[in-house]
């Protein structure tokens, strides 16, 4: 009995990994070919090198259920978390020990930042207000005022000099101050807050002509990056070393770019396509040399240099969010949909 018909059972046959393929991967035809090209970079691989497939669970810290921003020190020895419930929470992350819990008298805490001496962290307060606390001390926070809405990110500058605070609102700003006086240095309007670089020297934001815009903070200069950017679907963020534009651009319904250009000079060095399908970012954060976001399929790592995707690691949660990573890029820290702070972390 004949199964295929003459001349057609290889073309037939071809079918069949292509069959079980779509299965797995969830039923989408679109998803079967990026799997195919990019199979090779999933941790479950032999071939696959990558340091970051060593990444695995090193601390889970509960006892935070509103934490709505984290940030770890510039040593990775400290993980400091704020909520909703308008608490700062500082954590030993060599232990998993809570330290200190430092209330606030008003407003959640949207956005938290630690400045290099690793004892000085700044808030994003829902009530307007930004405040600088001491966490070694329990004397009451050093408070900015002066934002006409809810301030939404905070930053302290590398060298822990100065403070920049984006609110929103009537007037939506970008403001910077002198963390030692607590006095405003300068001022500036924003349509579409994007990214401030590590220290606190330019910050990105998109005008309603749909140019992404580099602000010089120290001289007040503005150069125009990209010309084409769109807030609602594009994503811009600068690496750890400052050096970097990491742009995440839409190119289509079911793919985007990811682009790795110079920060100063807005110059192109590397870009790469592809499918929305099974790598659209749900949640990303930078290092000096690597992109880690939360994917449909894990964790997922893409190479600064070229852009290339170096790793996926399947199996990890994926239901993370707000990622930060360390200076070093061996911890990885995210908060998961059970209301606990996952910390994981690699060789």
């Amino acid at each position: 009995m004949k199964i295929f018909k003459s001349g057609n059972w290889k073309r037939q046959a071809l079918w069949i990994p292509v069959a079980i393929a779509v299965i797995l991967l969830g039923n989408d035809p679109w998803e079967v070919f990026p799997f195919v090209q990019h199979r090779r970079m999933y941790c479950s691989h032999d071939a696959v090198k990558s340091p970051y497939c060593n990444f695995s669970l090193f601390r889970t810290l509960e006892g935070h259920p509103t934490a709505s921003a984290i940030a770890i020190d510039a040593g990775g020895q400290i993980l400091v978390s704020g909520g909703q419930d308008k608490t700062i929470k500082v954590w030993e992350l060599q232990t998993g020990k809570l330290k200190k819990t430092l209330r606030s008298d008003s407003g959640a805490i949207n956005d938290l930042a630690i400045a290099p001496d690793g004892k000085t962290v700044v808030t994003a307060g829902g009530d307007r207000l930004v405040r600088i606390w001491d966490i070694n001390s329990d004397r009451p926070p050093q408070i900015l005022k002066g934002h006409s809405g809810s301030v939404l990110h905070v930053h302290i500058s590398s060298d822990g000099k100065t403070v920049i605070s984006v609110a929103d609102g009537i007037e939506r700003e970008i403001k910077v101050w002198d963390i030692t006086t607590g006095k405003q240095k300068a001022t500036l309007p924003y349509i579409h807050f994007d990214d401030i670089s590590p220290d606190g020297k330019t910050v990105l934001f998109t005008l309603p002509s749909s140019k992404l815009v580099a602000w010089d903070v120290t001289t007040s200069q503005q150069q125009v990056l990209q010309h084409f950017f769109s807030p609602s679907s594009d994503i811009a963020r600068i690496s750890l070393d400052g050096q970097t534009l990491v742009s995440i651009k839409k190119t289509g319904k079911r793919s985007f770019d990811v682009q790795v250009s110079d920060l100063k000079t807005g110059k192109i060095k590397a870009k790469k396509n592809f499918s929305r399908q099974i790598f659209r970012l749900f949640s990303m954060t930078l290092s000096s040399n690597f992109l880690i976001g939360i994917t449909p399929k894990g964790l997922t790592v893409w190479n600064l240099q070229t852009a290339e995707l170096e790793a996926v690691l399947d199996g990890q949660p994926e239901e993370m969010s707000n990622l930060v990573v360390s200076p070093d890029g061996k911890l990885l820290a995210g908060i998961t949909n059970d209301s606990s702070i996952k910390v994981l972390q690699r060789p």
